[in-house]
């Protein structure tokens, strides 16, 4: 437990425009029960007419060689270094330091009146995270209009909590009147935990059809760029999408660009490729495009014909321009009252992965760009398992173009993203630069904590030196939502995610259930997945 009253503590020795060095009063003792100068504990130095609040980030001793020896001529003196984090003044807590602490000023512990005061800030919202680590009397409150607006990136390894956390945080708003989430949902984990007042649909439910594709994602689809012909391949595909948009949606020809969201024939499209791939002269000639075309519509009538592309190319409901209104409210949830929407992209094909990312996030971008009541409809988008569809490596761009201007553009529309992912270091920096918000839970790879590190302030990158500390659901959290950079134990949801690891040295001490290969082989083949 903390102590009730701050307590001196230190003596100032060092001053930098971010960080204190102090020495440790020789009365504290460090290995007692409570968190007085215990590594990531508050101290508070005073400052003229007001106090500085800092965190202890390490603790050393001055002379090592003398310890290692076990020469004791004189008392080891510890050393500890103080990240400053703000200032209390007037009874409220700053962000920031402007008046800085002299030589030999006298560090204390934080008492309950200092704590309190500070993670007051934002208590008005009523949105509270969890319990702080170290101090689990205090509640970590935030401000929700700027954790939810300004982009949240939610970082950690396998096993650290991650989806569990972002359950979490979307539970607690899931019943508030206007709330719009939707949730991105990569292995079908989040149906359990959004069941009762989720929106809950299955993208082959769903129907998200081929028409709603803008050009590039159409081109990422069909053509392969490294072909000699693929210059030709895309402007005559372009030609014929636009013409047979034109021709579908008589009343609309005069506003329709490629990327209008209509319907079209993809028929009709693959009839006049196929008509100019093969065309001859009178005089027997081959045509000017012979034989371009030939494996564009090879993987063209490949997708088309695929069942587990039906989705996408052979939409049963949404045959029409008339029916993308049908299809938006579903998207959004509105048809059914319940605020926060999970698809469940489980069964999608991993190699139409990103383009369906890319249309599912420039849809929903867009729809708030020509809403002219955006400032009434803020929408939350949660890119589950990031790092697959966001990577700068990888060859399909689509999802991370699209990202990168949600990202970039999104709080201007009321349009905002929650990246959550295993491996940080593998996206785009254009989309993690511009999230403000930063829940940083256990990271073991070395790469992925440099690369968190970088991300936030240079202050402040010393505090990631504790990540791979962290245990099970706790997190680090940092950014403009959060009064000081805090330690914090996230609330478990409820219900929980299918998310937890399976025991399998339990499981394999006793058998609970049969495994009946037909049934596998079954659900294989008809790709029913349970």
């Amino acid at each position: 437990m903390m102590a009730e009253q701050s307590k001196q503590i230190a003596t100032i020795t060092a001053v930098t425009n971010t960080s204190l060095t102090a020495v440790l009063s020789d009365t504290i003792d460090t290995k007692a029960g409570d968190q007085i100068g215990k590594l990531g504990s508050y101290v508070t130095i005073n400052a003229g007419d007001r106090t500085v609040i800092g965190t202890i980030s390490s603790i050393r001793n001055h002379d090592i060689s003398a310890v290692e020896e076990k020469i004791s001529i004189r008392p080891t003196k510890k050393i500890m270094d103080i990240q400053l984090l703000g200032t209390l003044q007037d009874g409220k807590f700053i962000r920031g330091v402007s008046s800085f602490p002299v030589l030999g000023s006298a560090v204390s512990s934080a008492g309950l009146e200092d704590l309190d005061t500070i993670f007051k800030t934002y208590r008005a919202g009523n949105y509270s995270l969890g319990k702080l680590s170290l101090f689990d009397q205090e509640r970590l409150f935030i401000e929700p209009n700027k954790f939810f607006a300004k982009h949240i990136a939610l970082f950690g390894s396998t096993g650290s909590g991650k989806s569990c956390s972002t359950a979490s945080i979307l539970q607690k708003v899931e019943q508030l009147e206007n709330t719009h989430v939707i949730l991105l949902d990569l292995h079908g984990e989040y149906e359990p935990a959004f069941k009762d007042h989720g929106n809950v649909i299955k993208i082959t439910e769903l129907e998200l059809p081929y028409w709603l594709m803008n050009f590039d994602e159409l081109v990422e689809t069909f053509v392969d760029e490294s072909e000699l012909t693929a210059h030709n391949q895309i402007m005559v595909m372009k030609e014929a999408v636009l013409d047979s948009k034109r021709g579908k949606n008589t009343t609309l020809k005069e506003f329709l660009t490629i990327d209008t969201p209509v319907y079209f024939d993809f028929l009709e499209v693959s009839a006049r490729m196929r008509s100019l791939d093969t065309e001859r002269t009178l005089g027997g000639k081959e045509g000017p495009f012979y034989g371009q075309f030939t494996r564009f519509l090879v993987r063209l009538e490949s997708k088309i014909q695929d069942k587990r592309y039906e989705f996408l190319f052979k939409p049963k409901k949404y045959k029409s321009s008339d029916t993308f209104n049908d299809l938006l409210t579903k998207l959004f949830g509105l048809d059914t009252g319940k605020q926060i929407t999970v698809l469940d992209l489980s069964r999608v094909p991993f190699d139409v992965i990103n383009v369906l990312v890319s249309l599912l996030g420039r849809i929903i971008f867009d729809f708030n760009m020509w809403n002219s009541a955006r400032q009434n409809f803020p929408v939350l988008i949660v890119f589950e398992e990031a790092h697959t569809y966001l990577s700068t490596t990888g060859k399909s761009n689509a999802a991370r173009k699209t990202v990168e201007r949600i990202a970039k553009e999104g709080r201007k529309y009321g349009v905002s993203c929650m990246i959550v992912s295993q491996r940080p270091s593998e996206i785009s920096e254009t989309i993690t630069a511009q999230c403000n918000n930063f829940i940083a839970m256990r990271l073991l790879n070395p790469n992925d904590q440099s690369y968190v590190r970088k991300l936030v302030p240079d202050s402040l990158a010393n505090l990631i030196d504790i990540l791979p500390t962290l245990q099970q659901g706790e997190a680090f959290v940092i950014g403009d939502a959060v009064a000081i950079p805090a330690r914090v134990l996230i609330d478990m949801p409820n219900p929980t995610p299918a998310s937890g690891d399976i025991k399998f040295f339990n499981k394999w001490q006793k058998k609970e259930a049969d495994t009946n290969v037909a049934d596998v082989v079954s659900n294989w083949w008809k790709q029913i997945r349970t």
